[in-house]
């Protein structure tokens, strides 16, 4: 296990004036029982029973987390237990005062243009995506982006798999401008995945930064802790209509993660956010997403070919009733349809073929798929030769296996997805 650098002490916060509170950290996304500690050999991971225990021994009194948690924190300091409570209690602490798994991008909720950063899929791995792309926000505003950034993580570990505790960000940089040079909310970033959310970051794939976020970089990088900066890569945005595929270095890195499906739906996003006519049309509307999952008409019930988040067969799917969002909100718009070579190899196949887009495993589109890209935002996806129906639908909304996520389970759009002005 890497070691910690001293960099970890700038980013502790201290529990100090704020209330306690029994409430535990929100679930631990983890397919094991939480009995590790009644063994006093180490874990998998290196870890004893008698590390965990003496943190959670020196925990504030009304505070306790699971031995998921402890094992996070005591991962992000290298071993070090006394560090590893100080932060723990600090988090537990924080999310007592502020009740994160409660917060509710505003902003959003009166204009879902503001922020276009969510949930868009899942890696072969089974953690969940996040997709941001700053050509499609239009809020600046620190507080809004902050509470949006911490939407978007709770509801990424909401929605883990067993077993998986971290999550990736594919942030797209088209579109930065002087605006997007905040230090502060880069610091925001910064400390928040360091001392709330520490080891959930498992890559970070910054896509097309430009010449001006050089600038920010060197004014930021030293307070990136040595763990957090192995997990970032730098790529540009090589996979445009004009080049060829097979010497992409984006789809090469995300091909190592993301099944073809995935990194097909990567790769049209992109394209499309770079076309001023369609990004302009282009929004995220969770409430939209929310009524269709209701209805069940996100996909028709079937696990996609490339599902991983086995976590479904153990939840009960929710009731289908009908969402408090007033029905008329506008739903998730969509591209213009056209075909878009930009995601084609050179070899004239598509990138995307007909059976893996599907919502099932089998060939074709089902009938609720297609309802649901009405609405939620669909375009022609790239083509080439031979490619179906099923290849020219493009969610904006997410992958197959992200919309079969909810469409199984509305109840983790929420409280977002029913939040008022």
């Amino acid at each position: 296990m890497e070691q910690d650098q001293q960099q970890n002490a700038s980013l502790q916060a201290s529990p100090s004036g704020l209330s306690h509170c029994a409430e535990p950290l929100c679930w631990s996304a983890s397919s094991t029982s939480d009995a590790s500690a009644s063994s006093s050999g180490p874990t998998p991971d290196g870890i004893t029973a008698d590390q965990i225990n003496h943190v959670r021994n020196h925990l504030e009194s009304g505070y306790h987390a699971d031995d998921t948690t402890v094992k996070r924190f005591i991962r992000a300091t290298g071993g070090n237990l006394a560090l590893s409570a100080k932060r723990l209690n600090a988090t537990l602490a924080w999310r007592a005062k502020v009740r994160p798994e409660e917060v509710v991008c505003r902003a959003c909720a009166r204009e879902p243009k503001s922020h276009y950063m969510h949930l868009a899929g899942f890696c072969r791995q089974g953690r969940p995506i996040i997709y941001s792309c700053l050509e499609l926000a239009t809020n600046k505003v620190f507080e809004d982006n902050r509470d949006h950034m911490i939407q978007t993580f709770e509801m990424a570990v909401k929605c883990m798999p067993p077993g998986v505790e971290q999550w990736i960000w594919v942030c797209d940089f088209k579109g930065f401008g002087v605006a997007d040079a905040n230090p502060k909310l880069a610091k925001l970033f910064l400390e928040m995945s360091g001392e709330h959310y520490p080891e959930r970051l498992g890559l970070f794939l910054v896509v097309d930064a430009p010449s001006l976020f050089g600038m920010l970089w060197k004014a930021i990088s030293h307070f990136v802790d040595p763990k957090t900066y192995k997990k970032i890569r730098f790529l540009p945005f090589d996979a445009a209509r004009n080049d060829v595929l097979s010497k992409s270095r984006l789809k090469a890195e995300m091909d190592l993660h993301f099944d073809p499906v995935t990194t097909a739906w990567f790769l049209r996003e992109m394209n499309e956010n770079r076309d001023k006519a369609k990004s302009a049309k282009k929004f995220y509307n969770i409430y939209s997403i929310y009524e269709q999952a209701l209805e069940g008409q996100l996909c028709d019930g079937h696990e996609h070919k490339y599902c991983c988040h086995g976590h479904l067969a153990t939840i009960t799917t929710s009731t289908r009733k009908q969402p408090s969002q007033p029905s008329q909100v506008p739903p998730l718009a969509s591209a213009a349809s056209s075909v878009d070579p930009g995601v084609a190899d050179e070899g004239g196949q598509g990138a995307v073929d007909g059976q893996s887009v599907s919502v099932h495993a089998s060939s074709g589109t089902s009938a609720a798929a297609t309802a649901a890209a009405g609405r939620l935002g669909s375009g022609a996806t790239a083509g080439g030769g031979g490619t179906s129906e099923a290849a020219a639908l493009h969610i904006v909304g997410g992958t197959p296996a992200l919309l079969h996520t909810f469409n199984m389970n509305p109840e983790l759009l929420l409280p977002q997805a029913t939040a008022t002005v």
